[in-house]
């Protein structure tokens, strides 16, 4: 089975949460901070860890470095109410898969769990610059989005021109056909690994 430590404050949360991925054949070990997570990684390496952005009085990012250096292997997706893109660049650059805003679906974070192992470890570079950790942030959300611009601004806190001219600036370019069908999960997941390899190989 597929091992999974969650880490949230919130007990309600990781309940719901930790029940949910249970159903989908996961093991989970859960924490609540970060010297319940040193202790839990003496004696496990979880295949994925999904980190709150906020731990009561310490912060996620210190969690993700834990990880780092304890169980590099573990795939990382952070979660908060907010991420904006200096957060979500942080983490990248720190060596999280992902960032996700609550509340989300269960599918959801599966799907972000799986495009993090299908694209591990030649697909994306571990350490990115800034500008490439903030360009990826943008096109993660575009896709999650199914491409819709106004949405995926409004989600960012930015401008819909301002997206459209970073997304024009990255070779990105909308097919008005997509707009006819929702693409599907795989769909999204090889179109993401497309785009996010001309950005960084153009960057």
């Amino acid at each position: 089975m597929k091992s999974i430590m969650l880490i949230d404050d919130d007990a309600a949360f990781v309940r719901v949460l930790g029940r949910n991925l249970e159903n989908l054949g996961y093991t989970i070990i859960s924490a609540t901070c970060i010297a319940e997570i040193r202790e839990r990684l003496i004696s496990t390496r979880p295949e994925f860890a999904v980190i709150d952005v906020h731990l009561e009085d310490e912060s996620g990012m210190d969690a993700l470095q834990l990880f780092r250096k304890f169980s590099p292997s573990t795939i990382i997706v952070m979660l908060s109410g907010y991420i904006d893109i200096a957060t979500a660049a942080q983490a990248a650059r720190a060596g999280a898969a992902d960032c996700l805003v609550k509340p989300l679906g269960v599918e959801e974070l599966e799907h972000a769990l799986l495009s993090a192992t299908k694209s591990q470890p030649e697909d994306l570079p571990i350490m990115m610059s800034p500008a490439k950790a903030r360009l990826q942030h943008i096109i993660s959300r575009w896709e999650k989005n199914d491409r819709n611009t106004t949405k995926t601004a409004a989600v960012l806190g930015m401008h819909r021109r301002t997206l459209q001219r970073i997304l024009q600036n990255a070779g990105v370019v909308r097919d008005p056909a997509e707009t006819f069908r929702a693409p599907s999960r795989f769909e999204k997941l090889r179109r993401l690994h497309r785009v996010w390899s001309d950005a960084l190989a153009t960057g």
